[in-house]
């Protein structure tokens, strides 16, 4: 049987391949054997001692191990053996059969583990099994060749011959084994710096020996320049490892690698310069949360340096020591980056109060993008802008709080001079009126000049009177204070019906409702200012206007047919439209208007409902 030769993975020992092609193990096709166990075919005790001759605790590897195979195909049989590693690639198993053991009997699981003294009989067959292991080794040696990867062989002992170089150790380094006999020469024609070759060699030689002495498999990676024949340099990492007498060293070239790395580190360089210049706080984390760089002004802004916050975590614990507002933070980062419109964004802005080291309090905001394998974290301090909003908010508050004091009192003085009118003035004119009258009966008949002068100041009296209750109303219907806001707006709307021949519908679907006396005030004024703006501006034929309730607010509706205007006039802010929202505004409501040309417009004040009956009977 041809000797066969089977690649294994080193972890799972599951079979990968097997040359040649049409080679059965143990009367298994080749086929069938690969993405199975190699201790699939092994007897238990050949299964230990296979264990221990690829372990890496095994300090005495032998050239030639047995091992017993049982198969459905075959019955059990025991072949000669060798196996061969190199780092980062598969186990070699080299098979073929061991005649010493043809005549297989019940103990042979023992046998796979005794020394052979061949009979005289058996001299024969031994020179078969050497020819058939030379020709192993020539297959063997073929296959080294076609590896893609630099391999070469020298002797342990002086003079450290080296035996084989393959193919693509040459293609690489341009050197043949007549270049290099030995590797004092490899050391002339290679490094050709004897000091630095002197340094570099102790450490692999100090590596060799323990390889040598069975303590460790192969030898860690090694770095260093080398010289090619053609005099370029490449720079590689090999490994090597042994057995008794030959050093087997393979190669890989990482020149691009280190290029890279070389960049990687400039360019980190350069970050770290521009970084640290920058005004700006910043930070870099690890994929898994440790803190890689913070520049200066990060510490001036926060007073923490690396050493305060060696994690992500302690920044966070820190940066927000209560754990309610710490918990808060990261929901409200998680609910960010879920967020449909922000997935597709590489950074994420946020705000949040920053405790720095001296236990101050700082308003930050946090633009933070992540890359292949940190996550980078841009600070802006915007306590000061912060500051300025909240006194501006102050500000208005208190601006709208005085501008709704100065209506109030407005509409405690129209209430005033409105009840002024219509008392006084109103008795003082009737009271005339009761004069005109009685002087009119003292009149004689023949006094036709004076009667007729008397009617025309009796017509003008009565002129007077009316305008003096329409000046009343004006100023404060006395019917929003007698029977309150919803009987004040159906007035409003058929004053405003008769005065200005539109049609105009009013509805409340409010039941009991109740409002503050600021709330009635508030919503009769911007609906008689809604009105007047719809009859000057609107060009309508008809208005609608609903009063109901939502949830805990009370809205009321406007709606007309007219000519309608662009957005240009909402931006504008007209006074009229400005003051309706203010007033809003001042009851903690919210005015909304939408108008387009040619459909009309439509206005919505929403208030909350914050009045009580006890309230209400205490006005």
């Amino acid at each position: 049987m041809d000797v066969i030769l089977v690649t294994i993975e080193k972890k799972s020992g599951v079979i990968n391949g097997i040359w040649p092609k049409d080679a059965r193990l143990h009367g298994v096709a080749g086929k069938r054997c690969i993405g199975k166990k190699i201790q699939s075919f092994l007897m238990p005790g050949s299964k230990a001692v296979f264990k221990n001759a690829i372990s890496k605790k095994n300090k005495q590897p032998n050239d030639i191990i047995q091992l017993e195979f049982s198969t459905k195909k075959l019955p059990e049989a025991t072949y000669d053996c060798s196996i061969w590693q190199a780092r980062k690639q598969p186990l070699v198993l080299l098979v073929h059969k061991s005649v010493q053991h043809a005549a297989v009997n019940a103990s042979s699981q023992h046998r796979a583990s005794l020394p052979h003294i061949p009979q005289p009989d058996d001299l024969i067959e031994w020179e078969k099994a050497e020819k058939l292991v030379k020709a192993a080794e020539n297959k063997f040696k073929r296959i080294l060749e076609k590896i893609t990867m630099p391999i070469a062989v020298y002797e342990v002992h002086e003079p450290k011959r080296f035996v084989f170089i393959n193919c693509k150790f040459t293609e690489w380094f341009g050197y043949t084994i007549e270049d290099i006999p030995n590797i004092e020469r490899w050391r002339e024609q290679a490094y050709r710096d004897e000091v630095y070759f002197r340094q570099i060699q102790k450490g692999w030689q100090a590596e060799l020996q323990r390889v040598y002495n069975g303590e460790k498999p192969e030898s860690r990676p090694f770095e260093s320049p080398v010289f090619c024949k053609d005099g370029s340099v490449k720079e590689l990492e090999f490994t090597f490892t042994t057995d008794e007498n030959l050093v087997f060293v393979t190669f890989n070239d990482i020149t691009e690698k280190n290029c890279f790395l070389r960049a990687l580190h400039e360019n980190e360089k350069k970050f770290r310069n521009i970084s640290e210049q920058l005004p700006i706080p910043i930070c870099v984390f690890s994929e898994k949360g440790e803190t890689r760089f913070l520049n200066n002004a990060f510490t001036e802004t926060f007073g923490y340096t690396r050493d305060d916050i060696p994690t992500r975590k302690d920044w966070l614990s820190k940066a927000y020591p209560d754990e309610n507002y710490r918990n808060m933070v990261l929901a409200a980062r998680e609910l960010l980056a879920q967020r449909p419109e922000l997935k597709a964004r590489t950074t994420l802005i946020c705000q949040f109060e920053v405790t720095c080291k001296d236990g101050s309090k700082k308003h930050i905001e946090f633009s933070a993008s992540s890359g292949e394998k940190n996550l980078y974290v841009v600070a802006n301090d915007i306590t000061g802008k912060v500051k300025a909003e909240q006194e501006l908010k102050e500000s208005h508050r208190q601006l709208r709080e005085l501008s709704s004091y100065l209506e109030n009192i407005r509409e405690e003085e129209r209430k005033h001079i409105s009840r002024e009118i219509h008392d006084e003035l109103g008795q003082q004119l009737t009271l005339l009126k009761i004069d005109l009258m009685q002087m009119s009966k003292k009149l004689k008949p023949e006094e036709q000049e004076m009667i007729e002068k008397m009617k025309q100041a009796d017509q003008l009296l009565a002129e007077t009177m009316r305008s003096v209750r329409k000046i009343a109303t004006q100023l404060r219907p006395s019917i929003l204070d007698n029977l309150g806001l919803v009987s004040a707006l159906e007035w409003q709307s058929r004053e405003f019906e008769k005065n200005f021949g539109i049609r105009c519908v009013f509805e409340s679907l409010l039941f009991e409702p109740q409002f503050s006396t600021k709330q009635s005030n508030a919503l009769f004024r911007i609906y008689q200012e809604a009105l007047t703006n719809i009859a000057r501006h609107a060009c309508a034929t008809r208005v609608d206007a609903v009063l109901s309730q939502e949830a805990n607010r009370i809205v009321l509706e406007i709606r007309d047919n007219g000519r309608g205007f662009n957005n240009d006039m909402t931006s504008k802010k007209t006074l009229g439209l400005k003051g309706m929202e203010e007033r809003a505004l001042m009851i903690d409501g919210d005015f909304r208007i939408e108008s387009k040309p040619g459909e009309g417009t439509y206005i919505q004040i929403s208030i909350p409902i914050l009045i009580t009956n006890q309230e209400i009977s205490q006005q």
